[in-house]
């Protein structure tokens, strides 16, 4: 009788602890707060991207010394024009002057050779150490490199690598602050007249606070997707163009907030078109793209499926949904 009344209260306490919830759980689907977070970095490979096909030629570049000082102090500092991009998709509008007190920046090669003139030199490493504050009382602060690399510097729009060893960037101003942390490489091949392949093989961590909601999300990228120039006769194949990435072969990201490591998989549905022509706002984190998604999806051990989508509906015009709701 002993043995049967101790079995029972074992049995007894097991029932308690499963009604507690104390059992292994499977994982849930992505929360709001979980999409936010995986939006933010989904949203800044987006704004990368549009950093590698944005006009970086000198005339593009110097229309924005009138509305701020990146361009022109970028200048000072030796700084590649791609890189004035690549600051600005992170957030990154102002530069102090060269010789600025807690600020330090260098490149190398000095000087730099861009036979080409398209912006990407030869190779050229530029390295941060800042803190400062801009107009309107914005800080900034920059640490880590990044690097460049033209695939053929005597052919303007050959393609070219850039490569971020822990390159951070932290813009902050009335209690909203983005910090963002790239490391890898992202690459643009030319394959022919027609046809570029974009390799991307880097991380890309986000952490995101407005007044007292903080979204952290890591990103890291694996994936080879193709950009295809508007056949219109244009000598510019940056200027607009469609990128695929196939949902039949789709690349893969893995994802980590609050140390839970998540495995999606990404592709375009429709195809994303981007269009720098017709949709130009350089201090609109370039995101010049017109028309066409990106989904992520997520499917957790019981076979559920989450799914975030970035969609555009015009210049810049876009909306974010996680299974089909809204969370702008």
């Amino acid at each position: 009788m002993r043995t049967i009344l101790r079995n029972l209260a074992g049995l007894t306490l097991l029932g308690l602890l499963a009604a507690c919830g104390t059992q292994p759980q499977a994982p849930n689907t992505l929360t709001q707060a979980d999409a936010q977070a995986l939006s933010e970095a989904a949203q800044g490979d987006l704004q990368l991207t549009g950093a590698m096909l944005g006009d970086a030629s000198t005339g593009a570049l110097s229309t924005q010394s009138s509305v701020d000082s990146l361009d022109a102090n970028a200048q000072t500092w030796g700084l590649p024009r791609r890189i004035n991009l690549i600051l600005r998709a992170v957030g990154v509008l102002y530069l102090p002057a060269m010789g600025s007190g807690n600020c330090s920046l260098s490149t190398t090669p000095s000087p730099l050779v861009d036979a080409d003139d398209d912006g990407v030199p030869a190779n050229a490493t530029t390295t941060y150490d800042c803190s400062y504050t801009g107009p309107g009382g914005t800080s900034y602060s920059l640490n880590g490199a990044i690097s460049l690399q033209d695939t053929n510097d005597n052919q303007p729009y050959s393609g070219y690598s850039v490569t971020f060893d822990n390159f951070r960037s932290r813009v902050s101003s009335d209690n909203r602050s983005v910090e963002r942390t790239l490391n890898g490489s992202y690459s643009i091949d030319k394959q022919d007249a027609t046809l570029f392949k974009i390799t991307k093989n880097y991380t890309h961590a986000v952490t995101k606070t407005v007044f007292n909601n903080t979204y952290t999300g890591s990103l890291v990228f694996d994936v080879s997707k193709t950009y295809a120039p508007d056949n219109d006769g244009n000598s510019n194949p940056w200027d607009a163009g469609t990128f695929t990435v196939d949902k039949a072969n789709p690349g893969s990201a893995t994802w980590t907030r609050n140390n839970n490591t998540r495995n999606l998989i990404w592709y375009t549905d429709p195809t994303l078109h981007w269009n720098r022509a017709a949709c130009q706002n350089p201090l609109g984190r370039l995101m010049n793209f017109d028309s066409g998604a990106m989904e992520y999806v997520y499917t957790n051990p019981a076979g559920e499926k989450s799914t975030l989508r970035i969609e555009f509906s015009g210049c810049g015009q876009y909306s974010v949904t996680l299974n089909g709701q809204s969370l702008q």
